[in-house]
């Protein structure tokens, strides 16, 4: 059973199906998904989902939220536990896996639950910590105290889905020398996209995605609004994805005809429309969290990344994007960049870029993860 929470966009979920996908090779598996149910997106057959009373959060507020605000958060809690309860009662799963807890605590009480229930039901069940390369930190920190003592008090196993040459969890997690628990490094977890080929002489492919879709419709905005313009510069197919979550479709739709061209194609999140536009893109324009990144860099997309400030700050994405930008293998752009002169130059540039084929980016994350999980279950 992997018990997944996401708040803001679907990074989380995306790894987790994954993940998930290696593991049915060998075992029957479970996600307990707290996040909003993200629509377009398949799922095997062989996952079962189960999706808990979802929850989100504000980019604003410090506070959760129901999705269904038809009860209140104490109630969604209520019913959450109720689920996860009778799951685990009917199931006794042997391995149970919490993605990003307990890196992030928002989710505490419930995922503590989970664990000493599951140990409850079955004494001999292992815990594997699943998490991302980057962790914001603060030294010496209550928080990352906390955390440290939930991983070594629970735990069984700590896989952190990066590449240790470009990331190492010490150099993020002020306390990674206490984890007592065997970790490893597994390499990144990446979705497998089948890359198509283009004629020759048809014009770029600029693809354009906000993948969660709470936050970032103001690039989208600002890519319709100046089509026209960029287009006189380097003649190219705009295709546009909203947000999973994005509920201005049609508003975005009307910006679109008023363009009145046919080089621009706008869709609503769709998982296996994007990766089949992905295959084709010569230039890919997203948010920049590690899902995006890791596709794009692993397939040799040339990728511009909009760095967006967030309201809480996100040092995680911040690093990610950075490391990579030194490295040259993607450009930047930021809100201050969303104006006509600025977007085109920074299209045009990332599209003359050559693209670095040397980059050996470790994308062997499931299968590795897998592996060990694997091990730890012939240890039961």
């Amino acid at each position: 059973m992997i018990h997944c929470q996401y708040v803001y966009g679907i990074g989380h979920f995306v790894r987790t199906i994954e993940l998930a996908k290696g593991l049915c090779n060998y075992f029957s598996v479970f996600i307990l998904n707290g996040g909003e149910s993200v629509p377009n997106f398949d799922i095997p057959s062989e996952i079962n989902l189960i999706q808990l009373p979802a929850i989100y959060k504000e980019e604003n507020v410090i506070y959760l939220s129901p999705v269904d605000s038809t009860y209140s958060i104490e109630e969604c809690f209520k019913k959450r536990s109720d689920i996860i309860e009778n799951t685990l009662s009917n199931l006794k799963p042997e391995i149970i896996i919490t993605e990003h807890f307990p890196f992030g605590l928002f989710f505490e009480n419930e995922v503590v639950h989970f664990i000493s229930s599951a140990k409850s039901l079955n004494s001999n069940v292992k815990v594997v910590c699943s998490v991302r390369d980057i962790i914001e930190s603060a030294s010496g920190s209550i928080k990352d105290n906390i955390t440290v003592q939930h991983l070594n008090k629970w735990y069984d196993l700590l896989l952190i889905h990066g590449d240790e040459k470009y990331f190492h969890l010490k150099n993020s997690f002020s306390l990674y020398n206490e984890i007592s628990i065997p970790n490893y490094h597994t390499g990144y977890i990446v979705k497998s996209i089948e890359l198509n080929t283009k004629s020759e002489h048809s014009i770029p492919i600029i693809l354009a995605s906000i993948a969660g879709g709470r936050l970032g419709k103001e690039l989208l905005n600002a890519l319709i609004r100046y089509h026209s313009v960029i287009n006189k510069k380097i003649n190219h197919k705009l295709i546009l994805f909203t947000g999973a979550f994005e509920s201005s479709f049609e508003e975005l739709k009307d910006e679109v005809k008023e363009q009145d061209s046919n080089d621009i194609e706008l869709f609503v999140f769709d998982r296996k429309s994007y990766s089949s536009y992905f295959s084709q893109a010569d230039l890919v324009i997203s948010l920049g969290g590690y899902n995006s990144i890791i596709e794009s860099i692993s397939n040799q997309k040339r990728l511009l990344v909009y760095q967006r400030e967030f309201a809480q700050g996100n040092e995680e994405q911040d690093l990610r994007i950075n490391l990579f930008k030194e490295m040259g293998v993607l450009n930047v752009i930021s809100r201050m960049d969303l104006n006509k002169s600025n977007l085109a130059d920074s299209i045009i540039q990332s599209l003359n870029n050559d693209i670095d084929r040397n980059i050996n980016l470790n994308v062997n994350g499931v299968a590795f993860s897998t592996e060990l999980i694997l091990k730890l279950y012939k240890s039961l």
